[in-house]
Parts: structure tokens; sequence; C-alpha cells
């Protein structure tokens, strides 16, 4: 018998077969691989955007915080935080609270 088999007249070359069966097998597992890589780079893309998403909110933050920074030296900004954060009132002043808060 050998490496070949006689079946109803034809010979088959069992090295030529195997040799198809693993370029078929290389084949599929490529294009699994390539699958599985897009499924991955597709999570990742939306990683990235929530970061960045996240990032431009920090910086928004950041420019507001700055711009807070610099108005801190002025002295109507220390006015405005000592009368809403701090509940203080000038001298003779009324204050009126909306009851229906």
């Amino acid at each position: 018998m050998g490496s070949s088999l006689k079946t109803s007249g034809k010979k088959i070359n069992f090295k030529i077969f195997f040799k198809r069966i693993l370029v078929c097998l290389l084949f599929v597992y490529l294009l699994c691989l390539l699958i599985s890589q897009q499924f991955k780079f597709a999570k990742l893309k939306e990683e990235n955007a929530a970061v960045d998403a996240k990032i431009e909110a920090a910086q928004k933050e950041q420019k507001n915080l700055n711009s807070e920074l610099e108005s801190i030296d002025q002295e109507d900004y220390l006015r405005r935080v000592i009368r809403e954060k701090l509940g203080f009132t000038k001298p003779n002043e009324k204050v009126f609270v909306d009851a229906s808060k």
C-alpha cells in the first residue's frame, strides 16, 4: 500500500491530502484570528472615545477652575462667595427666602 491507497480506480496521495487539510485549517485559523482582532479593535475604539470624552470634560473643568482662580483676586468675587456660600448679609439687609423650594 505505502503512501497511496487505491479506491475505485483512483489513487489517494495522503501527503497531498494532509497538506491541503493543513492549509485549509491554517486559513480558517487566520480568518478567525482576523475576525477576533476586528472585534477587539472596535472595543478599543469605543474605550478610546470614552477616554477622549473624559479628557474633554476634565479640560473644561480645568478651564472653569482656572477662570475661577483668576477671579479670586477680584473683590466682587470674594463678596459673592461670602454671600452665597457662607450666607453672610450686609447690616440692615432683608433676606427673602423662597418658601416654594
